[in-house]
């Protein structure tokens, strides 16, 4: 192996999945991907641990020298600076104000680049260079999981601003109906409005889509209000953006044959010509697109942040 080889890690609310990522075609090698569960209401020691291991495993499974490791990392979170910000999420709150670049640091006992960026920005990023985004010069990608996440890039490079794009380049707080949009974009609304609308509560949305698989008419209501919903938050973001494409990830891309067909009708009656792509290399994209951060280290076009 040589320096076209750098780490890439996801890091979710159970877990933290760490992967040696071809910097050349962003292919992530499987020989070399590593998943450590995490307690993310756990001490900080502990889930630095936890994260530590993982990392340490790649490390140790790439047998060369490693010149950069990139991190997608959820928020709130000081990304340039590495420190972070999350507090009030019920997840990873005991590293509120924790230099993590620093930690990992000594943890890893790793001297080079250490780089993190918004992990919904790196599934973009990862679908943009290898997935279903690659060769297009306007994307946006959307997650759909227990959050709504949504990130726009032009020529692979995210952008948080200008036309098209709205506050911040987000769209989970963008006002839709009584609220805002991940307010009826999510897991949380799929499995509330489950047990509202038939007094039965289930602990996933896996179950609403086995349920929807068996023709159950809330199961499938749900998920067609839901890609409705979608269409609707969207559709003046795509046509100001002009995105040729949008991509969908996050665990809800997988009823994607019960609430696609909602969103791709609401998406035609609006007039969006924006094709919509579902992710096929789940959080192969995430490792991919936090390769991506690293390219700098090589001395190529980084383009983030």
């Amino acid at each position: 192996m040589n320096n076209t080889y750098v780490i890439g890690a996801d890091i979710g609310g159970s877990h933290i999945t760490a992967a040696l990522v071809d910097l050349t075609t962003g292919a992530v090698l499987d020989d070399c991907k590593f998943k450590e569960p995490v307690n993310a209401a756990a001490g900080a020691a502990d889930i630095l641990d936890r994260w530590t291991v993982a990392i340490g495993r790649v490390l140790s499974a790439a047998n060369t020298d490693v010149p950069a490791i990139g991190i997608a990392m959820p928020g709130p979170f000081d990304y340039p600076g590495g420190i972070s910000l999350i507090k009030g999420v019920a997840k990873y709150e005991s590293l509120y104000g924790l230099n993590i670049r620093e930690a990992l640091t000594t943890a890893l006992g790793f001297s080079k680049g250490i780089y993190f960026e918004n992990d919904a920005s790196c599934f973009a990023l990862g679908e943009a260079w290898a997935g279903e985004g690659a060769g297009c010069s306007r994307m946006v990608a959307v997650t759909l999981g227990t959050g709504l996440g949504g990130t726009f890039l032009h020529n692979n490079v995210i952008v948080h601003q200008g036309k098209g794009v709205p506050p911040e380049g987000y769209i989970y707080h963008l006002p839709y109906k009584a609220g805002i949009a991940e307010d009826y974009i999510s897991s949380r609304w799929l499995l509330n409005e489950y047990h509202h609308r038939t007094g039965h509560r289930l602990n996933e949305v896996k179950n609403i889509g086995e349920l929807a698989e068996k023709q159950d008419a809330t199961a499938l209501a749900l998920f067609a209000e839901l890609g409705n919903a979608v269409g609707d938050v969207l559709a003046p973001w795509l046509q100001d953006f002009e995105a040729e494409r949008m991509v969908i990830g996050g665990n809800i891309r997988k009823a994607h044959p019960y609430f696609l067909p909602a969103l791709q009708e609401c998406l035609l009656k609006k007039k969006i010509p924006t094709s919509i792509h579902i992710s096929s290399r789940g959080e192969n994209s995430a490792l991919s697109g936090a390769a991506w951060l690293c390219k700098s280290i090589l001395g190529t076009n980084n383009n983030t942040r």
